[in-house]
């Protein structure tokens, strides 16, 4: 019976490997056959084969200008800022890669060129400002120190009055926090604001505390969260009308600081004053 039964598998495997022969038929173990994926190939790649001739006579594409340098030009020959600065260019990289007499001189030559352009076109633009008043920025911000010390006096008188007009209508409101030494530091800075401009401070604490400058303060923990206050001191510029509100600025600053944000944030436009 045994026997029998390996008779019958032995006749079963000769059927299938006759069958299957030639798909496992190599014509030697030892020469790699990548169409059959079943084997590991140690040999390397055979390399692509040759390009045919009608494909070498095909045209290569153009170089791209990018890459294409820059052509040489004289002095006689530049009639642009463009050329100007391409040309500067390529006589400054050819010097400091090759940096000989020749070189040198020859980039020299272009960059005092280009210093005596600058130079006329300085000059003609002063003399058009001085002659047309509309293009003269200094009329308007002085920079000389003639006209700096009285230009600096009718600014403060400006705001010191605009401030004044401010306080009728509009207080400040101070967020604070009892243990921050930079709120401290600041109160006595928002009491000289209101003895000199008149406007009134709210103070409000955001941890329950209060500072001894401002013993009777506002408990604004839920407001601070409202306005988004994350940062301490913290001053706001609100109506009294409209109780419409808008931060100054954050952290501590000095009193002229001070003084200027609020009168630049609500009396100025923008690029008036700067």
């Amino acid at each position: 019976m045994r026997l029998s039964w390996f008779v019958g598998i032995g006749c079963l495997l000769a059927i299938c490997v006759n069958a299957n022969a030639s798909a496992l038929r190599y014509d030697s173990i030892w020469q790699c056959d990548r169409s059959k994926p079943n084997w590991y190939c140690d040999t390397p790649p055979q390399p692509p084969a040759p390009v045919s001739k009608a494909s070498e006579l095909k045209p290569k594409p153009a170089q791209s200008a990018q890459n294409t340098p820059p052509t040489a030009l004289t002095l006689d020959q530049i009639r642009t800022t463009e050329q100007l600065r391409v040309e500067l260019k390529r006589r400054e990289d050819l010097a400091v890669m090759h940096p000989t007499e020749e070189n040198m001189k020859s980039y020299l030559e272009l960059s005092t060129y280009m210093q005596d352009k600058a130079s006329e076109f300085s000059d003609a633009w002063r003399r058009v400002v001085w002659q047309n008043p509309q293009f003269d920025y200094s009329l308007r911000n002085p920079h000389n120190n003639a006209a700096i010390p009285i230009q600096r006096q009718a600014l403060d008188d400006r705001k010191q009055q605009a401030l004044q007009d401010l306080s009728k209508e509009h207080g400040l409101i101070f967020f604070f926090r009892s243990d921050c030494r930079f709120c401290h530091a600041m109160a006595p800075t928002l009491q000289r604001l209101t003895a000199t401009t008149g406007i009134e401070v709210l103070a409000v604490s955001i941890d329950g505390g209060g500072l001894k400058e401002y013993p009777n303060f506002t408990d604004g923990r839920h407001v601070a969260a409202q306005w988004g206050v994350t940062a301490v001191p913290a001053l706001f510029i609100a109506s009294k009308i409209t109780h419409e509100h808008a931060p100054v600025g954050f952290g501590m600053v000095s009193l002229e600081e001070l003084t200027n944000r609020i009168f630049v944030l609500t009396n100025t436009t923008v690029g008036e004053m700067y």
